[in-house]
């Protein structure tokens, strides 16, 4: 075993140590809350601060979602959640999936890499996106903050950050099935939790989540329906709460996803996307594509009180491992094919004491650490032109990270706050990779090894300034930096050594906003205007000489905009919800940029992209959703939810090919229901983009098809009827 090595198995018996040491004494915690609003004061609470906190309270621009909500419009995962938050997007692919706020993200070109989105479930930190695989299984809200969040939330945060808060047991007996199918794509849902004491000290919650459908896109050449989507979860929480200060929750979850075949499609007629695609497999290699993921994930949330502070513990595990393989020319001639496959576990430990909220002074203060290991195998067959041969590669990254953080809080008076925050990360990575290729491969495919050492050392600090102007009134101003680790190009078969190393990259932010309830809070209005300036961004793209996607970082990039959200309880059984976004996004200096579809033989390092707009960055996109819930008589309630959500047009890719575009777009869904006054039991008919929109969410010049752009279609039409028991 190797020094690296060692050190890591040591630092995982001293987290589990410590996970001991914290938990056995005494029971613990878990300072969750509820985020459903009061009955009679609108409160909505969240946690983005490490605090429990009125939404209109926190000085960040930061979108919710509940549990109900995401359950009640068949939102199940990130592909569905981001039309319904503006500048939040999501990038399908046949790969991972990669986020994106305020039009920056990171490409899923390098699977080895971190997510410039912070992605936190119950506290935990998952860089990478197979991390957390549930389909929002029992989810209680999820928090969207918008901006880079380092100082205070956590690493690699430098555009922003998403906390998904599971539900938590219950002191009285609850218990849920629901189930729903849906037509369009032949479906079937179906979900249970229970949850209760068992003893005076002790809840406990189960949930479980089955999933099947056919897809929605027409494999002509091989048949069926794809992608085709199966998945089974489940999660059991322990809250031990003995009423003397301490209480501890555990969440151990697990499942697996298995996807055969996807929904990219080749625009080559008028008439595309048709939801028609014909692919041929790679005989003796592979049939239909398919992606297939296991993961499990634990945590143990403490707090005890100590005094009038109180000290958390949070210590997390995460692990999973997944293979596909992919038909990579998409077309209906064997001729480009790979397989990736990943594996990955990590420990994360985060101690934190907080201090009381009653006086003039207020703060938190607390270290973090991980440790990780990462391999990823990758393999591309050619069978083209006079290329028959294999590359296959082997690559394995480990890493340890550690930070200390603090944030302050100082009452100048009763109306106006200064807040500041500050983080120190050390991060360390260590990575090799080796390569073979074997018959007649494209001269581009390289065999050198690589292997490499980094330490990189970040202070990220914000400060923020906020006046209630009156009761249900606040304004706020705040600059902040976030920063990203850099690290390695994993498994590619064309990267030299001196691309295998990409830097980190650092954002600089202001922002000022203002969050007000009206009329006895029945109007809440938030609006906040940004400005993010980004260096050494890391971007993606693809190369069609070397048919691979080359990492680099970009010089500089700004975003900048303003965000609007309101909710209006119009009367009892009657409300408007609704958001607005405007982005302006480009890069400032990208010297090396891939050539524009204008000028297809430039010089890429010739080239600047300065002044272009960042991919995936729509100018406008915004919401509107009512809600209508109305007595029928005889202890039954007519429900009804709709509304709109809109997207203005955007890139897809780096040469702004017109080609690969997305145009703008409304889609327009809809939900009816009945259910009884005490909501024992509810039905309900729900229909997604009613008009049927065909919409893509990502796109790329065709591997070994010159001049074809192929796109990763967006779901069609979906009709589906609910049906939901409770006790």
């Amino acid at each position: 075993m190797n020094c690296v090595a060692t050190r890591i198995h040591l630092l995982r018996a001293g987290l589990m140590a410590s996970a001991v040491v914290a938990l056995t004494p005494v029971g613990a915690f878990a300072q969750e809350t509820t985020s459903q609003p009061d009955a009679d004061g609108g409160i909505i609470v969240v946690t983005a601060q490490k605090r429990e906190q009125d939404i209109q309270d926190v000085p960040i621009s930061m979108t919710v979602v509940g549990g109900e909500k995401l359950r009640d419009l068949g939102i199940q995962d990130f592909n569905e959640l981001d039309r319904y938050v503006p500048n939040f997007y999501v990038q399908s692919t046949p790969g991972n999936n990669a986020f994106y706020i305020r039009g920056i993200g990171s490409a899923p070109g390098n699977l080895a890499f971190e997510q410039t989105v912070g992605l936190f479930v119950d506290g935990i930190y998952g860089g990478h996106a197979r991390q957390f695989q549930a389909p929002f299984l029992d989810v209680e809200r999820i928090e969207v903050l918008r901006g880079p969040q380092g100082a205070l939330v956590g690493k690699n945060t430098s555009a922003g950050a998403i906390s998904i808060v599971s539900a938590r047991p219950t002191r009285d007996f609850h218990a849920t099935a629901e189930g729903s199918y849906e037509f369009e794509q032949r479906g079937t849902r179906l979900f249970g939790v229970a949850s209760g004491p068992v003893s005076d000290a002790v809840s406990v919650r189960i949930a479980g989540q089955y999933e099947d459908s056919d897809g929605y896109v027409e494999n002509t050449q091989l048949g069926g329906m794809e992608p085709k989507r199966k998945s089974l979860f489940g999660r059991a929480s322990v809250l031990i709460d003995p009423g003397n200060g301490a209480d501890l929750l555990i969440r151990v979850e697990g499942g697996k996803v298995d996807l055969t075949g996807n929904a990219v499609e080749r625009y080559t007629t008028p008439d595309d996307p048709d939801l028609r695609r014909a692919t041929s497999g790679f005989p003796g290699f592979m049939d239909k594509d398919f992606d297939n993921t296991n993961n499990v994930n634990a945590s143990a949330t403490a707090n005890i009180d100590i005094g009038d502070h109180v000290l958390t513990s949070v210590t997390g595990y995460s692990a999973y491992d997944f293979e596909k393989k992919i038909d990579s020319d998409f077309g209906p001639t064997p001729a480009l094919a790979s397989r990736f496959a990943e594996k990955f576990s990590q420990m994360s430990q985060e101690i934190r004491i907080a201090s009381p909220t009653t006086g003039r002074f207020e703060y938190i203060v607390g270290g973090y650490v991980h440790i990780n290991d990462y391999d990823l195998f990758g393999s591309t067959l050619i069978a083209f032109g006079p290329f028959n041969g294999r590359s296959d590669r082997a690559f394995r990254q480990e890493n340890f990270a550690w930070s200390g953080f603090g944030s302050a809080t100082f009452h100048m008076n009763d109306h106006l706050r200064l807040l500041g925050s500050l983080r120190y990360t050390y991060d360390r990575k260590e990575a090799t990779q080796q390569r073979t290729n074997t018959g007649v491969v494209q001269p581009t495919w390289i065999v050198t090894p690589l292997s490499g050492r980094r330490i990189e050392k970040e202070w990220d600090p914000s400060v923020t300034i906020q006046w209630d102007i009156a009761r249900d009134a606040m304004l706020y101003a705040s600059y902040g930096q976030g920063s990203k680790a850099g690290g390695f190009i994993g498994a590619q078969s064309t990267t030299t050594p001196a691309q295998f190393q990409i830097e980190p990259e650092q954002a600089e932010t202001y922002e000022i906003g203002a969050k007000l309830a009206l009329f006895d809070r029945r109007l809440r209005f938030n609006i906040a205007a940004y400005r993010t300036d980004f260096t050494n961004l890391q971007v993606s793209s693809f190369d069609a000489f070397s048919n691979s996607f080359i990492t680099s970082n970009a010089g500089k990039a700004r975003s900048q905009g303003v965000e609007t959200d309101f909710t209006f309880q119009i009367v009892n059984g009657f409300s408007l919800n609704g958001s607005l976004a405007y982005l302006d996004a480009k890069y400032l200096d990208f010297p090396g940029a891939p050539c524009p579809f204008t000028n297809p033989g430039c010089i890429p390092a010739n080239n600047n992209a300065a002044g272009e707009p960042l991919p995936r960055s729509p100018k406008w996109s915004g919401t509107l959703f009512a809600d209508i819930v109305l007595p029928i008589g005889g202890n039954l309630e007519f429900l009804a939810n709709g509304g709109a959500t809109f997207r203005s047009q955007a890139f897809l890719e780096e040469s702004y090919n017109p080609a690969a575009a997305q145009e703008s777009y409304a889609k327009f869904d809809l939900r009816l229901g009945v259910r009884r006054a005490d909501k024992r039991w509810e039905i309900a008919v729900v229909g997604k983009n009613l008009t049927d929109e065909l919409t893509a969410g990502h796109a790329f010049n065709t591997p070994l098809a010159a001049g074809i752009v192929s796109k990763y279609v967006q779901p069609p039409r979906t009709i589906a009827v609910q049906l939901r028991l409770q006790y």
